[in-house]
């Protein structure tokens, strides 16, 4: 089986999870593999924007044709394409064998005759080189900005819960990472849902304590509503880098607060 990734870092991390999962289950599964091949191939799509839509589209139709030569026998769609256009694709590329959305991985899993593993949770294969890993600290998000579809393609905000942020932390340093990425859709919407005790500050400071972990990223940061004691966290622990991605269309001007 062969897993294709397509888009944001944050798709790479669903892809692992699922690469984890599938292996858990002794599922003979790869990732990115060069070769057309393999008997089944799932497809991770990005829709965020139109290049990242016709590169999607463009990679289905690649293995459709390998499904109609021989080559494949299955080929299946997942992530955010497949969320949001599931039912005009459906229409437009019937050989698609099944569509699955972004939080829909136990049945993507069934499909593959497969089940989810709740022991694997916090277990990553990663996909890059092992010294730095992508870190997902929530998904989805609740802002209404007016140029944004992640909302339709990834959910409301839900946060990760520190302890297994902190359990995937410590495995990952285990298998020698030293540097974490952490990502969100909004990393500082982190904890919202929760108490006082599971701000983003507090999730900086328990992750920041992982032994192995040499430095720390914060990616992602909407810079409206900004916790300002994370600041302080940052200032206080060495292992968390100084300074903050900030993506070009995340601005207060372009957004309903």
């Amino acid at each position: 089986m062969n897993i294709v990734t397509l888009g944001c870092s944050k798709n790479q991390v669903d892809s692992e999870v699922l690469l984890t999962q599938l292996r858990g289950n002794g599922v003979d599964a790869v990732h990115e593999s060069g070769k057309d091949d393999a008997n089944v191939v799932v497809i991770n799509t990005c829709g965020f924007i139109d290049n990242a839509k016709q590169e999607s589209i463009d990679t289905i139709l690649r293995y459709v044709d390998a499904k109609e030569e021989g080559l494949v026998e299955k080929v299946y769609v997942t992530g955010c394409l497949s969320q949001r256009y599931k039912d005009d694709l459906e229409k437009e590329i019937p050989l698609v064998d099944a569509w699955f959305g972004t939080r829909d991985l136990s049945r993507l899993l069934k499909q593959l005759n497969a089940n989810y593993k709740h022991e694997l949770v916090g277990e990553r294969i990663l996909t890059n080189p092992h010294h730095y890993a992508y870190l997902k600290i929530s998904e989805g998000c609740d802002r209404p900005c007016s140029f944004c579809a992640i909302p339709l393609m990834r959910g409301k905000h839900i946060s990760r819960p520190i302890e297994e942020l902190v359990q995937e932390a410590k495995n990952l340093a285990k298998n020698g990472t030293r540097e974490l990425l952490l990502i969100a859709q909004d990393s500082t919407y982190y904890g919202s849902i929760f108490t006082k005790k599971g701000t983003w500050p507090s999730c900086l400071k328990n992750l920041s304590d992982v032994k192995g972990i040499e430095w720390i990223r914060l990616h992602y940061a909407f810079p409206a509503g900004f916790p300002m004691d994370a600041l302080d966290v940052m200032a206080g622990r060495s292992n968390i880098c100084k300074y903050l991605d900030i993506p070009c269309n995340m601005v207060p001007a372009g957004c309903y607060n």
